[in-house]
């Protein structure tokens, strides 16, 4: 009943929808009456509306809110949700995708129509009757298995056979910090007033988690406020009066325990509440109790499932504080300190504008520049992170143009981490072929005009050498899908050269490999280069920080610095000024947006 009360339901024999107003699980179509006529729900249906029920005897009963107001009851198999259940709708890519077999049987049966003499008894086929031909064969490309990287999880390697998903490896790391040098976040437990008797137990779970890896940021055996919420504006309402009129210490994290409304999978709250935390610099962690109850575990299998899941939540807090969970080593050949620079473009989905009867830009674009640092390929060197970002809000639709923003970004990443670069990479997402030229002439010269800036860096030289760069475009909208010539998937990691462009020096690589769907490559587009990083392997280094995604325990489709740009801009384009008051230089070192 607490799943589906106020949820709206569609009647099948009439197609109209309801709000469940009350279940009553006492009553059957048979045994319930229908007021003023004394005959049974079970007899009304099979007279008035000549539907013969098969389970009149089925409890319970539907109460829906009919006209002006008044209960109307259905029974339960005549009515259905208005939109499918969570785990189905989890399970869609599988549904709404092909295997690599099913494709390339479908290829197969395709090209009998189209190649001459495929279809004797027709004709000879549909493109040779217009005077085209197609080739009979496929390109044909070599295909590089790319080896996994060394990935070391507090101290312990990553081994090969485990390189998909070292999350379990990951939930018993112990990074050993000092003692001298942890930090006690404040934690400011904000959670729905509907799971008021399970907050407590869930918070101890996070904070003997996070306090069993032994890391520099630690939570308190217990929090240092509590904030009780309910929906929309009684969320975000209940936090702006709590920090308003409390003074608050330094390293204050905030951990929301929320359930968002009913019929809804994602709390509509978010966006204005992380707004305002952001506006702060206050770092924060959600926990969607929809997605599951950890208050109230029915089984062991429950109880398993809310463990894994916590222990994810952990080890993001610990992201997000600025502690590096895993590291990636990346070759050698990179001079170092060296400057990673991730950059993507949200465009808010477009909406339909009844007034123009169009299709519109819903909100502005946000552009989101990451700037991360890497010093030293040791990882004992390398503890915490090292990352700035930066957002900057645009016309909607607009990709290019953002020289000002980078430089600016570069520049403030270079000043607050006191670092004088010896390269830089930059991997741009969103780019078309025919945009590549003249975005990489807008962007290459901002960020160098700010690589070779070291006079606010302590210690630097007046003036810098040129700090050699390399700007690479990434392409993930492709049509080009690459399988083995028996029809199978290409494994994770496969890396193909043999397409190149007319123009850039252009590699694949096949980054992930689902089971039940053909994998998408990403296409790399080397649009500069300079000389001193030849020696320096464009792919392994793509490779390698494919796996340094803190959000994920397995390899990804894109480098990380370009994927956190990514899920940054997403995160902006939620809050209602689009990110524009985000305190980015409190954020320096945190990645704040995960």
């Amino acid at each position: 009943k607490r799943r589906w009360n106020n949820e709206v339901v569609i009647a099948t024999y009439d197609k109209r929808c309801y709000s469940i107003m009350d279940i009553p699980f006492d009553q059957s179509p048979s045994s319930l009456p229908v007021q003023g006529l004394g005959i049974s729900h079970a007899q009304y249906f099979a007279q008035k509306k000549k539907i013969t029920l098969k389970y009149p005897n089925a409890k319970p009963m539907i109460q829906v809110q009919g006209r002006n107001d008044q209960p109307i009851y259905l029974p339960a198999e005549v009515v259905c949700a208005n939109e499918l259940d969570p785990q189905i709708r989890a399970k869609l890519p599988l549904v709404a995708s092909y295997t690599p077999r099913i494709r390339h049987e479908a290829i197969e049966e395709m090209r009998r129509y189209l190649l001459p003499g495929a279809q004797k008894s027709q004709g000879g086929g549909l493109l040779p009757a217009l005077g085209i031909g197609l080739l009979d064969e496929r390109v044909v490309v070599n295909v590089t298995k790319l080896p996994l990287p060394v990935i070391v999880a507090a101290g312990g390697r990553i081994p090969e056979g485990q390189g998909g998903n070292w999350a379990p490896l990951t939930a018993k790391a112990n990074y050993n910090a000092n003692p001298n040098k942890v930090v006690q976040m404040n934690v400011v437990v904000v959670y729905h007033k509907s799971i008021k008797s399970s907050y407590q137990s869930v918070y101890k779970r996070v904070a003997d988690m996070i306090r069993h890896h032994n890391a520099t940021y630690q939570f308190g055996s217990k929090p240092f406020g509590v904030v009780e919420a309910g929906d929309m504006n009684q969320h975000w309402g209940a936090i702006e009066r709590y920090f308003g009129g409390t003074k608050l210490p330094d390293n204050v994290f905030v951990l929301d325990l929320a359930r968002p409304p009913r019929g809804q999978s994602n709390d509509p709250a978010y966006g204005a509440v992380k707004c305002f935390l952001a506006k702060g610099g206050f770092l924060s962690q959600f926990v969607n109790f929809q997605t599951h109850d950890h208050g109230r575990s029915r089984d062991a299998r429950d109880e398993k499932k809310s463990t894994t899941i916590l222990s994810g939540v952990a080890r993001q807090i610990l992201s997000k504080c600025g502690v590096r969970v895993w590291w990636v080593t990346i070759p050698k050949e990179v001079p170092l300190p060296a400057v990673f620079v991730g950059v993507d473009v949200f465009h808010a989905p477009r909406k339909f504008d009844p007034k123009e009867g169009k299709r519109k830009a819903g909100k502005e674009s946000i552009a989101a520049i990451i700037v991360q640092i890497l010093r030293s390929h040791n990882p004992a060197e390398n503890s915490l992170v090292e990352i700035y970002c930066e957002t900057e809000s645009r016309a909607a639709g607009k990709e290019m143009e953002l020289g000002p923003a980078m430089n600016r970004a570069v520049s403030n990443a270079l000043k607050a981490f006191k670092v004088a670069p010896s390269s830089c990479y930059i991997w741009r997402d969103g780019v078309g072929d025919n945009s590549i030229e003249q975005v990489s002439q807008q962007e290459i010269p901002a960020v160098r005009q700010a690589l070779s800036n070291p006079g606010q860096v302590v210690g630097a030289k007046t003036k810098a050498a040129n700090v050699p760069l390399s700007y690479i475009v990434c392409q993930k909208r492709i049509a080009t899908k690459f399988l083995t010539l028996q029809g199978d998937a290409i494994p994770c990691g496969g890396l193909i050269t043999d397409i190149q462009g007319p123009q850039y020096k252009t590699f694949y690589i096949n980054g992930t490999s689902p089971p039940f769907s053909t994998p998408k490559p990403v296409r790399f587009v080397m649009a500069h280069n300079d000389p001193p990083l030849y020696g320096v392997s464009p792919s392994k280094l793509a490779w390698a920080l494919c796996h340094d995604y803190p959000n994920w325990a397995g390899p990804i489709k894109l480098p990380a610095p370009v994927q956190m740009a990514h899920k940054l801009a997403e995160l902006a384009g939620e809050m209602g000024d689009c990110g524009d008051t985000i305190n980015h230089k409190k954020f320096a070192g945190k990645i704040h947006f995960l």
